[in-house]
């Protein structure tokens, strides 16, 4: 019969084991906790070099395209009933003008929209006359665990700013960009 202590060195190995596989699911674990929590964050990065770059394409795959049309005219319809220019502007001019702001290039046009009213604190020149950090910016913020809010870091308004939803497990895509109130005045 074994001693006891031979019992304990044959059992060793087995319990380093389990102990090594409990780290590692662990560290699994954590790193998709990681990569669920920060997908937002890459769909942002895509969003923006694609903005940078005016690659339609991309910034296409990153949007859904029936609800960013849907929150555009919501957003239209209420600019276009305010009592200023309800009696100037008829909204049947609504339509043509989603038409227009979702074609590709209107579409980068509305992921700029906040460099037209609000200049980023981030573009300080250095001593060269160089810009330095001239890439605008974000932070983000979880409203559900399916809805992401995008905003400039340094804005001190909603304009220009972006609202993802969870596409999927890791996906997100674009569904709204808010609209500036004064839109119609500085058009």
């Amino acid at each position: 019969m074994p001693t006891l202590q031979a019992q304990r060195v044959a059992r060793h190995p087995r319990d380093c084991t389990m102990k090594r596989m409990l780290l590692l699911a662990l560290v699994a674990l954590v790193a998709l906790a990681g990569a669920f929590y920060g997908s937002p964050y890459f769909t942002m990065n895509k969003i923006r070099a694609a903005t940078m770059d005016e690659d339609t394409q991309a910034l296409a795959a990153q949007i859904d395209l029936a609800q960013l049309r849907g929150s555009l005219g919501q957003q239209l319809h209420a600019l276009f009933s305010a009592p200023e220019v309800a009696d100037d502007i008829s909204p049947d001019v609504i339509d043509p003008l989603l038409d227009t702001m979702l074609m590709p290039e209107g579409i980068v046009a509305l992921m700029k929209l906040n460099d037209r009213y609000e200049k980023p604190i981030a573009k300080v020149s250095d001593i060269s006359g160089r810009k330095r950090n001239a890439k605008p910016d974000y932070k983000l913020r979880y409203t559900a665990w399916d809805k992401v809010v995008v905003q400039r870091a340094h804005s001190k308004s909603h304009i220009g700013e972006l609202t993802l939803t969870r596409d999927g497990l890791w996906r997100w895509k674009l569904v709204s960009v808010a609209l500036p109130k004064n839109l119609l005045a500085d058009a």
